[in-house]
């Protein structure tokens, strides 16, 4: 009868330990939610970052569905969004045909994964593409309105220049930051 009693009592603490788990989870979720609409991302994006988050190795995609509620499709859809935007990395293991997906824990990390997405998507083919379009219509334009248009690409990969000077300059201060975070954690 004793150790039914400690069993009980050890399967009971158990219990209470997920529950605040799951609390924790739900109110990292809100905080995220919040976080997110500043970017323009819905909840379900939202949901899915902080428990990708909160998860210290890579999860299935089932997982990520039965732990949120929504669709596989849904879920589907919406890792392939964040994976494209470098917040999310898929993971292939060998041996299963299930999808796994992980996010990195180290905020610095991530600034630099988008960043790094940020180039490869905007500048780099802005950099190939538009002194192209510039060079072929700086004689060919005559009337006004074709002008402004020029001038307005012109201006427009100016400022993309301007931007990938920043990049370049955010990309080295934030290695440096998660050097200095990781010395800390003593990783």
């Amino acid at each position: 009868m004793g150790k039914y009693n400690i069993l009980n009592i050890l399967n009971f603490q158990k219990k209470i330990n997920i529950k605040k788990m799951e609390a924790i989870e739900e109110e990292f979720t809100e905080f995220f939610k919040i976080l997110a609409k500043t970017y323009n991302v819905g909840d379900l994006q939202a949901t899915v970052l902080s428990i990708l988050y909160l998860e210290p190795k890579d999860m299935a995609m089932e997982e990520i569905t039965e732990k949120t509620g929504y669709s596989l499709a849904s879920i589907s859809n919406t890792m392939k969004m964040l994976v494209a935007l470098g917040i999310v990395r898929r993971v292939k293991k060998p041996g299963t045909k299930k999808v796994f997906f992980y996010m990195e824990k180290d905020l610095m990390r991530l600034n630099k994964n988008k960043i790094k997405a940020a180039y490869e998507h905007i500048i780099e083919p802005g950099k190939q593409m538009l002194p192209k379009i510039i060079e072929k219509y700086r004689n060919k334009v005559t009337d006004e309105k074709s002008k402004k248009k020029l001038m307005i690409i012109e201006n427009y990969y100016f400022q993309m220049i301007q931007f990938d000077e920043l990049l370049r300059e955010m990309d080295k201060r934030l290695e440096q930051m998660s050097a200095e975070n990781i010395k800390r954690l003593n990783i």
